[in-house]
């Protein structure tokens, strides 16, 4: 019996998926409406004073131009230099005009009022992006504590000292000397460029001892769990080390020119960010720490299109950037910046429409400037961007265009993060 060739050929092709015949459809372009940032204040001196930081080191600590604490020259030059970059990229996009001043309500901006360098960081970011134009940088007075940024000092995000202890320990994995014993040899090279040995506050009594001796105490703070010990004081260390580097410091002034290359720097950096995952990002803290922002950021996220504003920035500290990391459940690594929460770093909320059918996105972003931009104070334009990474939402994937997920999903996200005894609205 033979097969008849056209028929055979008919039914080859029909058992052939559809798929293998065309391509699948292309994404659709969304289109940028609006963009919120969270971002951490700019480059500050050592929030310890001489007579403090003497005691870390049988060396002299480096002289700074600025008190302790301080949004240094550097630091707002570094921020101007961003929010220059953030004017050219958002123009290109469509969000911000190309010259002259942004429109009335296009910009808008809230500073956390907890030290003097976050508005001024915000201010130096405005004069960058816009120049000339008379933005000036929002925030409460300084007389209150700032219910938005705050709202755990504020009081009305309590921590239950139980839970938040339970939350760092989870984090560190059971036990925070196991934590420290994670980074020990870089305790130890710490140690080394320190010179120094403590007598108090090490293990089983056995002093002197190094920061990799030292015991690692978990305490109730006013604004949550403190930690005191090896790991505190070995991530103080290696992110003044940082500083000195991003300010463009001497290399005699950046640990006493043991660790002067971006290398050398990324070798000292582990315990800077296991201090981050263990206080600022856990679920539990994090939520009280970022419920009442992220809700703002949401509210922004949700405005009407009539609003003007374009461009909604909120300034605060690595608090609030790990935070949101801890809220959402998202880890990163920046390339070129050991530092998981750097100064500038910025994470943007990109609210985009899909023409076909006017449903609303959000894609998320890290922007940052890398180590060697920030100790060269490097330009920053189209061939030279600071660095980026995206940030894939967690739960997304299947609705995802382009890393970007629908408002809906992110909103139910994070209000399944959010704690809920934080008040939805201010007062």
């Amino acid at each position: 019996m033979s097969l008849n060739p056209v028929l055979l050929l008919a039914v080859l092709l029909a058992a052939i998926p559809l798929s293998a015949h065309s391509e699948a459809e292309p994404a659709p372009a969304l289109v940028l409406e609006k963009s919120v940032l969270l971002m951490r204040h700019g480059v500050r001196s050592p929030n310890q004073t001489p007579e403090q930081l003497a005691k870390s080191s049988t060396r002299p600590w480096p002289a700074w131009p600025v008190g302790p604490g301080l949004l240094t020259e550097r630091g707002s030059a570094l921020l101007q230099t961003l929010g220059g970059w953030y004017r050219l990229h958002y123009a290109d996009l469509g969000l911000l005009p190309a010259d002259g001043c942004p429109a009335k309500g296009s910009v808008v901006n809230w500073s956390d009022n907890a030290a003097a360098r976050i508005p001024l960081s915000a201010q130096a970011l405005l004069d960058g992006l816009a120049p000339g134009c008379g933005l000036k940088a929002a925030f409460a007075p300084q007389t209150a504590v700032d219910l938005l940024f705050n709202p755990v000092g504020a009081g009305t995000c309590p921590i239950k000292a139980g839970l938040a202890a339970k939350a760092v320990r989870k984090a560190a994995g059971g036990d925070l000397d196991d934590a420290a014993a994670s980074i020990r040899p870089v305790l130890r090279r710490l140690q080394e460029i320190l010179r120094v040995r403590s007598l108090v506050g090490c293990a089983d009594g056995a002093s002197p001892c190094g920061l990799d001796g030292q015991i690692n105490i978990l305490s109730d703070g006013p604004d949550g769990p403190k930690l005191d010990g090896g790991i505190t004081r070995a991530a103080t260390v290696s992110e003044n080390f940082l500083f000195a580097y991003m300010d463009g410091r001497p290399d005699s002034e950046i640990a006493w020119g043991d660790a002067t290359t971006p290398e050398a720097l990324a070798e000292l950096s582990p315990p800077r960010n296991l201090f981050l995952k263990l206080l600022r990002k856990p679920p539990y803290l994090a939520a009280r720490h970022m419920t009442t922002l992220g809700r703002a950021v949401l509210a922004e996220l949700d405005a009407a299109a009539a609003n003007p504003a374009r461009l909604v920035i909120f300034m605060g500290r690595d608090q609030h950037v790990a935070g949101m990391s801890g809220l959402l459940g998202i880890d990163w690594t920046l390339p070129g910046q050991p530092d998981e929460a750097p100064p500038g770093a910025t994470i943007a909320f990109e609210r985009l429409r899909n023409p076909a059918n006017g449903q609303t996105y959000v894609r998320l972003k890290l922007y940052y400037q890398t180590l060697v931009q920030m100790r060269e104070n490097a330009v920053l334009d189209r061939e030279h961007p600071p660095g980026e990474v995206r940030l894939p939402i967690p739960g997304c994937e299947a609705e995802a265009i382009d890393d970007a997920c629908p408002l809906p999903m992110l909103r139910a996200r994070l209000e399944q993060a959010f704690a809920p005894e934080c008040p939805i609205r201010l007062q």
